[in-house]
């Protein structure tokens, strides 16, 4: 096995940060997933999750971590379903969401050796601790859904400041955030985007802006299941090339992607009301790709990760036949590199 140090929210955010996806605006996915972990009940075996909350696809290595929260540990299980037998890399973990490591009831943000027994704390303590980002100077991005707001630490200086949101204001103001959970930063422009979740929206916080932007949801922070509209929103990812995003609709139990300027989205998976069959999904939480382009959900309520294989990456405008396609329609890079 390869010897690393597994930072959480370094290897695991900073990674995915660095994931660089083709993926057409029209691409299309298998509407019945495949279960790559999980399943069933809920339960604490090594074959069982129990909600799982945030995953990560590392390419490098092959595997899918997830934030088993109910079972407070971070499992690893094999990308190439060679066994439905998970790896406990982090166990006895207090509320663990969004692979980072969260302790004391989630007020922190933890560093994980391997093999280590505790995580060193990374930050200042803040009262919920729910979302973690990694930028490309190394500083940590920390979303507390509880005081409404965006952390940044800097590891040079040792100081945390706010970047979205104001401290203990909520709210649909454009300037408040009321519960975000998900974050990304955009590795181009630095912007930060939220799952702003008691608002139903995401929103694009320029850098070094006082007000965010609605990029998709109501912005007027009302909850809705039409094409419209999002109900608390956890999870998120943003195709900088296209501006494409990509949410997790929790509450409306469907992965949506949402094109850039538009005023609604389209299902992409789920959306067929809650359930455990394999075209339904029960309280998504966190979404992610693979270098090849396919889906992969974290069905919380279902205790399971979905897998949806992509069936169609063409673009929206088919070319003739005599037309020759571009391989770059269709590429997908990725840096996985290790921070060790």
């Amino acid at each position: 096995m390869q010897n690393f140090i597994l930072y959480i929210f370094i290897v695991l955010y900073c990674t995915s940060s660095l994931l660089s996806i083709t993926l057409s605006p029209c691409a299309k996915w298998n509407i019945t997933a495949t279960t790559l972990a999980g399943g069933g009940l809920p339960g604490h075996n090594a074959s069982q999750l129990n909600y799982p909350d945030g995953i990560f696809i590392h390419e490098k290595l092959k595997r899918l971590y997830i934030s088993d929260s109910l079972n407070n540990r971070v499992q690893v299980f094999p990308l190439d379903q060679s066994t439905v037998i998970g790896l406990t890399v982090i166990p006895h973990v207090n509320t663990c969401t969004k692979i980072y490591v969260g302790s004391n009831n989630g007020n922190r943000v933890g560093k994980w050796t391997k093999d280590s027994t505790q995580g060193a704390q990374v930050g200042s303590s803040c009262r919920g601790c729910t979302g973690v980002w990694l930028d490309q100077d190394k500083n940590v991005y920390i979303s507390d859904h509880k005081r409404h707001c965006i952390y940044k630490w800097s590891p040079l200086t040792n100081i945390s400041t706010i970047v979205a949101g104001e401290l203990d204001m909520s709210g649909p103001r454009e300037d408040h955030l009321t519960e975000p959970r998900g974050i990304m930063i955009g590795q181009i422009t630095d912007a930060v985007y939220i799952a702003d979740v008691g608002n139903h929206r995401i929103q694009k916080w320029p850098k070094n802006s006082l007000e965010g932007v609605t990029v998709a949801g109501s912005s007027d922070g009302t909850p809705g299941s039409d094409s419209s509209s999002l109900n608390s929103p956890h999870g998120l990812f943003v195709d900088e090339e296209t501006k494409i995003v990509y949410v997790a609709d929790t509450s409306n139990h469907r992965i949506v992607r949402w094109q850039h300027g538009e005023t609604e989205g389209d299902t992409i998976a789920g959306g067929n009301g809650r359930g455990k069959a394999s075209n339904q999904l029960h309280d998504p939480f966190d979404l992610s790709f693979d270098n090849n382009g396919n889906l992969f959900v974290s069905d919380s309520n279902n205790h399971r990760v979905q897998f949806f294989n992509l069936i169609d990456n063409r673009p929206c405008h088919a070319p003739s036949p005599s037309t020759t396609i571009s391989p770059s329609t269709t590429t997908i890079s990725a840096n996985s590199s290790i921070h060790k």
